[in-house]
């Protein structure tokens, strides 16, 4: 709206203020209604509108902190300007005043939630022995001019000359030293300041800089995750209670942790009805402790994962609270969702009697991401804990909604952690089976068929019941269940997506307590072998067969992981996660099904890499049987070479091989055979 500033010393404003007054006393009849309420706001540019009622004025007076703005009024007595915050408190109060009296309004209060700083994203050019150094400017909210100042990481395994280091272009001679190599930049604007990152990789034959847009860090490949659900940990558990098993987590292989969401709560219990994104539980300790068991993790060369929580809040949240108080005046109503979009997954849509959007759960209502100011407040509170905390990524609850709702927003939730930190994780709960995913941003995703029927369909489950754990497993019919798993590994799931293959989590029910012990440990072993990164949920490594939601604790503080497991399970776990780690082939993409037979019964597939060439087989029946394996124009065995054989890593048995062998197969039961003969040992590269 046309207007303009003027900056007025307080004396005028204090004297304004008192003509202002006695004028009122003269128009008590009349009003300036504003139609937005005092909110915490995520965005710099506000609107404001109002009307004037029993009163008449061309203009009005608008006072925001210092600075006055005169806007005119509309015939029908409305009127509407915007704001540019720049301070974090805001008043905002309007006076209109004719010739003979005048009318002021009540004061509005606008807290700008965040600091608006620069973003920047930088990235590394590789010129033969030299690498440029660049930082874009994706966004400038005070304008004013940047400067910037560029420093290698004390991480770095050597230390780096940077030349031109103080401009948004720099430079440094490409290190002979193998590793990863950091280089920090510090924007300033002003008094503002953030830093950003970017690294580039140094190995024996070349170097090679990172793309946060196509490509993601190389740890996550190594990854083995273990989940956590901090309030059922033990009794009554503190951030220290997981701190003090840190040590067992080594032990059985975990290198990287995820916390279910830790942030501040209504009901408690796993934590996904967040009341606010910016503070943590109390119940599990404070931000000191936390930070604690954080950098105890990373002392083991763990990493530690967030569970954040951006799809909706808790019916309870104060923002929706002054939605259910304001209606459509309150600054937070087009922070949620309140209308049909049709879009996928809009079919399990659910209103309440409030008018709000949600999907199962009536009391975790939807949040609305074509709201500029929503986006930026998960941005925000995603960036706080990655500042404050160093944490190493996230995993997204309920992320298959936004992306749906507002796919776009993924990439700009990309681009603002991973400027920051460009080897966090992101991690999505969405289906891993839909390469729009990765399109859009995420580094992982679920170990979910791309079948809408329902959202979450496991690629392992051949049913969906709340009450039961039906798999491929445990299907009927034992002579099918080969063909259902042959479907699933070869047919419909592509090895080129990076997936999280999980058998239990905070939404499965317990797999040992419908499988038993030895399908527990034959599709642990199958897991494992597979490509994508594999996740343990915590008590899995002991057998643990409660409910989750029984709230009944996992673990005890006075005694140790181990020592609960009364079927050797963490042992094997722990051979599974040595094994997987020490083997490069277990890693990789490629997998190719060999012939096998009894073909009912049995599946078998190679995992390669480089010379080292692993046989999976698994038996999906109860009874023994001998696995007959016709490797056939398989181009890995030479024939014409003698005493070719394959060791079982998984129990050290070995067996003479041709081109077509005999294996034997205990009941529920899975084999890794890595291939070798008496001359050359085909071994971990």
């Amino acid at each position: 709206m046309p207007g303009y500033f003027i900056k007025l010393p307080y004396r005028q404003h204090l004297l304004y203020s008192v003509l202002s007054f006695l004028f009122i006393q003269q128009a008590f009849a009349s009003e300036i209604m504003l139609f937005k309420k005092d909110a915490v706001v995520w965005r710099q540019q506000q609107t404001i509108t109002g009307r004037l009622s029993g009163f008449i004025s061309p203009t009005i007076i608008v006072y925001h902190n210092d600075h006055t703005l005169s806007v005119p009024v509309k015939k029908d007595s409305t009127f509407s300007f915007i704001l540019h915050l720049k301070e974090d408190k805001n008043k905002i109060q309007v006076i209109a005043q004719d010739h003979k009296s005048a009318i002021v309004s009540d004061i509005l209060h606008l807290t700008l939630g965040f600091h608006p700083l620069p973003v920047v994203k930088p990235y590394a050019v590789i010129h033969q022995n030299r690498v440029s150094l660049h930082a874009i400017v994706i966004d400038n909210p005070t304008k004013k001019q940047l400067k910037y100042f560029w420093k290698d990481d004390a991480r770095n395994p050597v230390r780096i000359n940077i030349k031109n280091n103080d401009d948004s272009v720099a430079t440094v001679n490409v290190p002979s030293a193998k590793g990863i190599y950091y280089f920090n930049v510090l924007v300033t604007a002003g008094k503002d300041s953030a830093w950003f990152q970017t690294f580039i990789t140094r190995n024996a034959r070349n170097v090679t800089a990172f793309n946060m847009d196509t490509e993601y860090a190389s740890w996550i490949d190594n990854a083995i995750i273990y989940e956590i659900t901090p309030s059922y940990f033990v009794k009554n558990g503190k951030y220290r209670n997981i701190q003090e098993k840190l040590g067992e987590f080594k032990k059985l292989g975990i290198n990287t942790i995820w916390l279910q969401p830790v942030f501040e709560t209504s009901g408690g219990g796993q934590g996904y009805d967040i009341l606010n994104y910016f503070s943590l539980r109390p119940e599990l300790g404070n931000e000191t402790e936390l930070k604690q068991l954080i950098r105890a993790a990373k002392a083991l060369k763990m990493h530690v994962l967030f569970d954040f929580v951006p799809n909706h809040t808790s019916i309870h949240h104060t923002y929706v609270k002054d939605v259910i108080k304001n209606g459509t005046s309150s600054h937070y109503y087009n922070f949620y969702q309140h209308e049909d979009d049709g879009v996928e997954y809009s079919s399990y849509y659910h209103k309440d009697e409030n008018g709000f959007i949600y999907y199962f759960w009536k009391d975790l209502v939807n949040l609305n991401y074509q709201n500029e100011e929503v986006q930026q407040w998960m941005i925000e509170a995603c960036k706080y804990w990655v500042k404050e905390f160093d944490i190493d990524g996230y995993r997204f609850d309920a992320v298959w909604g936004i992306n749906a709702r507002s796919p776009l927003f993924a990439k700009r939730l990309k681009t603002g952690l991973k400027s920051i930190k460009p080897d966090l994780l992101m991690l999505a709960e969405d289906k891993g089976s839909d390469k729009k995913v990765y399109h859009l941003g995420f580094d992982l995703a679920y170990d979910w068929t791309s079948d809408t029927s329902w959202v979450s369909h496991w690629s392992w489950q051949y049913k969906y019941d709340p009450k039961e754990n039906n798999t491929i497993f445990n299907f009927p019919d034992p002579s099918k269940r080969a063909s259902i798993l042959r479907e699933q590994l070869f047919q419909n799931n592509p090895f080129n997506h990076r997936l999280l293959r999980f058998m239990e989590n905070n939404d499965l029910p317990r797999f040992i307590t419908a499988h038993g012990l030895e399908r527990t440990k034959m599709a642990a072993a199958l897991l494992f072998s597979l490509p994508g990164v594999p996740m343990i949920y915590c008590g899995q490594e002991i057998g643990f067969q409660s409910p989750l939601y029984s709230g009944k604790p996992i673990f005890s503080a006075d005694a140790s992981i181990q020592s609960l497991d009364h079927d050797s399970l963490f042992s094997y776990y722990s051979n599974l996660t040595k094994l997987r780690s020490s083997y490069d082939a277990l890693k990789s993409k490629p997998v190719h099904e060999l012939s096998v037979n009894p073909l009912a019964t049995m599946v078998a597939f190679t995992r390669e890499k480089n010379n080292q060439i692993f046989i999976i087989i698994v038996n999906l029946d109860s009874k023994p049987a001998d696995a007959k394996i016709d490797l056939g124009r398989s181009t890995f065995l030479n024939t014409k070479k003698k005493n070719w054989h394959v060791k079982d890593v998984l129990t050290t048995d070995s067996f003479n091989i041709k081109n077509k062998f005999i294996i034997p197969m205990k009941g529920y039961s899975t084999r890794w055979l890595l291939l070798q003969n008496d001359s050359h040992f085909i071994r971990n590269r």
